[in-house]
């Protein structure tokens, strides 16, 4: 059974769901959205995993004594006092999209917090804000402009998905309401407000699976390829066939299975 909770942690009350028994396992959610992406998934990972979807800083049922601005510094050592106030010396991490920046600057800043790693559906932290100036987030904004939520809808999934399963706008609005303008727009600079000079990627040693999804319109996937082949020194690519941006809610049980498979060793 899925139950919410609360944790202090530094400056932060975190809303977290969680299932499941044993090893922990945390996952860290996209820019879009709280925790509350992970509705599906859960349940498969809470098989084989004490599985934790906490609300980043600024979503969902997060709050913070302090309203100033942050940095992605910041959201990766959040969760490190997460991780640390729930007891626990370190995790698997799970980062998707956003999330997987977080989850990436985390194995940097705090390795001793972080057991195996999964990034998926997430550009290299090093590559991101070039992602961010000229391409990915402009054809967003301007897809969004020009028609609404279901050509968003789209662009995270495909318009072939879409049409099969035109339920996944409503899924989308949702999820999507769960981060005020106000706070969205200050978790965008966050995720622009990093020391690039200071991220090392071959510095996170941990067993790591990158999981890249075919038809992800938001990422290169040149740039996860080189990360996973070249950069990470422990790291394995494994492609989704036929999964877009938003394949973890797409193909809840195949993502699942994946990062179980990987988790466990096999």
């Amino acid at each position: 059974m899925v139950q919410t909770k609360f944790q202090d942690a530094g400056k932060l009350r975190v809303r977290y769901k969680v299932a499941g028994d044993g090893v922990p396992l945390i996952l860290l959610h996209g820019g879009t959205s709280d925790g509350g992406m992970f509705a599906d998934i859960l349940p498969y990972l809470a098989e084989s995993f004490l599985t934790i979807a906490y609300d980043q800083r600024g979503c969902g049922g997060t709050t913070c004594e302090d309203s100033s601005d942050y940095s992605l510094e910041d959201l990766a050592d959040d969760a490190a006092a997460f991780i640390e106030a729930l007891g626990y010396e370190k995790a698997h991490i799970l980062g998707h999209s956003a999330g997987g920046l977080v989850a990436q600057l985390l194995a940097v800043r705090s390795p001793r917090r972080v057991d195996k790693l999964i990034l998926q559906s997430t550009a290299p932290i090093t590559a991101f804000k070039k992602t961010l100036n000229d391409g990915a987030i402009q054809n967003y904004n301007k897809k969004r402009a020009e028609g609404g939520v279901h050509a968003a809808a789209e662009l995270f999934t495909t318009p072939d998905y879409i049409a099969e399963h035109p339920e996944f706008v409503d899924k989308l609005i949702e999820l999507q309401k769960s981060v005020a303008p106000e706070a969205m727009a200050q978790r965008l600079k966050a995720l622009q407000t990093f020391d690039i000079d200071n991220v090392d990627l071959s510095r996170i040693t941990m067993e790591t699976l990158v999981i890249y999804a075919e038809c992800d319109q938001l990422v290169e996937r040149a740039s996860v390829e080189q990360m996973a082949n070249e950069v990470l020194p422990h790291a394995r690519l494994e492609i989704f066939r036929g999964a877009g941006h938003a394949g973890v809610l797409q193909y809840p049980e195949g993502y699942a299975q994946l990062a179980t498979s990987f988790l466990k060793g096999r």
